[in-house]
């Protein structure tokens, strides 16, 4: 698999046009290398010793159709013990190859996919398989994914009981009108009272999703969707502007201007500073002492390491980029004869790692110029002081004390400011989306 080549104008809008695709993942695949070679032969030195583990369960009971992503149609939660099984079995490969007794592990994340159709009494064999292994992991935060129709009061509870501490749903909004628009299957009424009943089984962090920019969506019925949030109690709000899918081509000509979506982010950021959230990045709005780990393993600057688990997930570990199999039926198998499904892997060059810190990092906000100059040998300022000039001058960052940080007008033009550093050979170069879509479950 290559990250699709795309022209320049293509790839990257330029400000005061705000870049539509989302940096989620930084290196790109340019090309393709032996599954595994080399991934258990060294050690690099990482940037933080912090480790996420995320396990992808690709699994829905039916495909959103906004959702560009790698997923498999199941009718129940039969693949479950099978599945986890593999899961173990993957995770155990990592433990007999990595040294994990400098990790401190930050964060256990299920996500999807349909992560809640993992039974609980499997989502526990893997929690309690990783935190045995992993020892330094008093502050490890554990993650469900959950679908609003799926989740029950009862699984919930069960996840609770096995040491599950945060819990998200994909809510997306409270207006009927826009969910049927979408032809999501729940409804106002189910988000509220699944949103109601996590809150009542008392776990420490229930975080939620919205979108906005959906066709037809007023500024007005957004806020109001934000306000609900807030007033519920929810501790994490995800806001994400909606992207259309080649699915969806009949709503393009009903899709809020740029103006408009500008003014839903900026009036809703304002809501939720008001109302004492912090935004650790884009997207999260979050509580103090809610912040979600999975998301500064991930981008914060300096980045910690994860190792994903499952069919189509994808890891940054010891400087290697690698996605496993995009077909759970592959994955099983070659995990269940090999111990591993990686189908593409690729080490991280130099330039890689430099800019992957300023491209991830910019998700965050605050990137520190000292661990930067620790790692490299060099200031930001002397690798990518053209970039900073640019970006300062568009008012979409500013220099600190310890760095930089994207201003609040910038946070809208995250994406725009990410690919400014974006090395060379990895300019042009598309986000992965919809790799291997499978087909029903066999």
């Amino acid at each position: 698999m290559i990250n699709e080549l795309v022209t320049e104008r293509e790839w990257h809008h330029l400000y005061p046009e705000v870049d539509q695709e989302y940096v989620w993942e930084y290196p790109l695949f340019r090309g393709e290398s032996e599954p595994g070679k080399n991934l258990f032969e060294s050690q690099d030195t990482p940037l933080s010793n912090d480790l996420g583990l995320y396990i992808h369960v690709p699994f829905c009971l039916y495909r959103c159709p906004m959702c560009g992503f790698y997923m498999e149609i199941v009718k129940d939660r039969s693949f479950s013990k099978r599945y986890t099984d593999a899961l173990i079995k993957e995770f155990m490969t990592y433990k007999a190859h990595f040294d994990f007794s400098t990790k401190k592990l930050k964060s256990v994340y299920f996500g999807g996919g349909t992560a809640s159709l993992l039974e609980a009494e499997d989502v526990g064999r893997i929690v309690t398989l990783i935190k045995d292994t992993i020892t330094n992991n008093e502050t490890v935060e554990i993650t469900v994914e959950n679908h609003p129709n799926i989740a029950t009061k009862k699984y919930l509870e069960d996840l609770k009981k096995i040491g599950v501490n945060r819990v998200s749903f994909g809510i997306q909004s409270f207006d009927d009108a826009d969910l049927r628009l979408l032809k999501l299957k729940q409804r106002e009424e189910q988000n509220v009272k699944i949103l109601q009943t996590a809150l009542e089984v008392g776990f420490d962090t229930v975080a939620a999703d919205l979108i906005y920019s959906i066709p037809n969506q007023t500024i007005d019925v957004f806020l109001s969707n934000v306000n609900k949030l807030i007033s519920m109690g929810v501790s994490t709000i995800s806001l994400y502007s909606m992207g259309l899918s080649e699915r969806q081509e009949d709503l393009y000509d009903l899709m809020p201007s740029q103006e408009v979506e500008h003014q839903m982010f900026s009036e809703s950021m304002q809501l939720l500073l008001e109302n004492g959230y912090v935004q650790v990045a884009q997207p999260d709005f979050c509580l103090p002492n809610h912040i979600n780990h999975d998301t500064e393993i991930t981008w914060k600057a300096p980045q910690g390491e994860q190792i994903s688990l499952g069919a189509g997930a994808w890891s940054y570990y010891n400087n290697f980029l690698y996605c496993n199999t995009h077909n759970s039926k592959k994955y099983m198998e070659d995990v269940f004869n090999n111990g591993y499904s990686i189908q593409y892997i690729q080490k991280a060059t130099l330039d890689d790692q430099m800019s992957r810190y300023m491209v991830l990092g910019a998700r965050c906000f605050d990137i520190p110029d000292e661990p930067f100059k620790n790692y490299f040998g060099a200031s930001i300022f002397d690798i990518y002081g053209q970039e900073i000039r640019l970006l300062e001058s568009q008012g979409l960052i500013e220099r600190t004390k310890t760095g930089i940080s994207v201003t609040m007008n910038g946070r809208y033009y995250v994406d725009n400011i990410s690919k400014t550093f974006y090395s060379p050979a990895n300019r042009c170069r598309l986000q992965p989306y919809c790799y291997g879509v499978g087909d029903e479950w066999r």
